[in-house]
């Protein structure tokens, strides 16, 4: 009997794109990650471990920081960093908790990004900022509405007696 198998929700949405540093004079790729929950607090930071060892980079996820200022601002939790020198051709794996991993290969060129399809589907990988800015609304989840609890009085039987 064939199993159904439950469509994932994209839960990241990761920008890669070549960009040019004017203060380093040098091209490089800038790798931007956010959640597509939006935080009604605070638009928080993701907190990424890095790791580059030839051909493969991981970036492991530690969780969300607050941000550095404590202003309210509602948004997305994001990272971005751009990185010098990479191989023309890589592989990216997301490492999400329990191990969950999402993995792409990517290709580069002076002017773009090829990217393979993620072979798991919590991750939505973009090449084009444009299209990463246009599909931005389509992509979030709105924030989890939790319920709001009230408590009903203590009942006559519950109440102690003064003594």
């Amino acid at each position: 009997m064939a199993t159904a198998r439950r469509k994932q929700t994209i839960e990241y949405r990761l920008l890669v794109e070549p960009v040019h540093d004017e203060t380093l004079k040098k091209d490089g790729i800038l790798f931007h990650l956010e959640t597509t929950t939006l935080f009604a607090n605070f638009s928080y930071q993701i907190d990424v471990k890095d790791t580059i060892e030839k051909a493969t980079m991981v970036w492991t996820l530690h969780g969300l920081r607050p941000p550095s200022m404590n202003m309210p601002e509602s948004g997305v939790a994001q990272f971005s960093k751009v990185y010098f020198d990479l191989p023309k051709k890589i592989t990216f794996t997301l490492v999400k908790k329990d191990n969950v991993r999402a993995s792409v290969d990517l290709v580069f060129s002076k002017a773009s990004v090829t990217a393979t399809k993620a072979k798991d589907n919590f991750l939505k990988i973009y090449t084009d900022r444009q299209l990463f800015e246009t599909m931005r609304p389509t992509d979030r989840q709105p924030p989890e509405h939790k319920p709001e609890i009230q408590r009903e009085q203590p009942s006559q039987a519950t109440k102690r007696k003064k003594h």
